[in-house]
């Protein structure tokens, strides 16, 4: 198994992605007319994917509430979405891929390192 960490602009840059991979698995309305067009009624990704989305980091500056301190967090840039595939990441997902030092989550067993 390879674990990849992906980092999109957005959520909808993700889903792009995913359907340009062919990771997308599209489900349909049924249509009475064979002729008109497909409606989608849902879409699934069939592969193991942890979508974290927006990440949160401490800025290192405090904030009395009412509970007490807490830590200022701001939002990491981009959208953040694991991955664990049996082989390689397709062509048009490598430019997605990043490392970073310190992940804040990752799948159980641990960070396998993609060829």
């Amino acid at each position: 198994m390879n674990d990849y960490r992906l980092q999109f602009t957005d959520e909808e840059a993700w889903l792009a992605a995913a359907d340009a991979a062919g990771w997308v698995t599209y489900e349909y309305e049924p249509q009475q007319d064979p002729e008109a067009t497909p409606v989608v009624s849902n879409k699934f990704i069939n592969l193991p994917v942890d979508v974290i989305g927006t990440i949160y980091k401490p800025t290192g500056e405090m904030q009395q509430t009412e509970e007490g301190e807490v830590p200022v967090m701001a939002a990491v840039q981009g959208w953040h979405v694991n991955v664990r595939l049996m082989g390689t990441l397709p062509d048009v997902l490598r430019s997605y891929r990043v490392t970073p030092a310190n992940p804040v989550r990752t799948f159980a067993g641990g960070w396998i390192e993609g060829v």
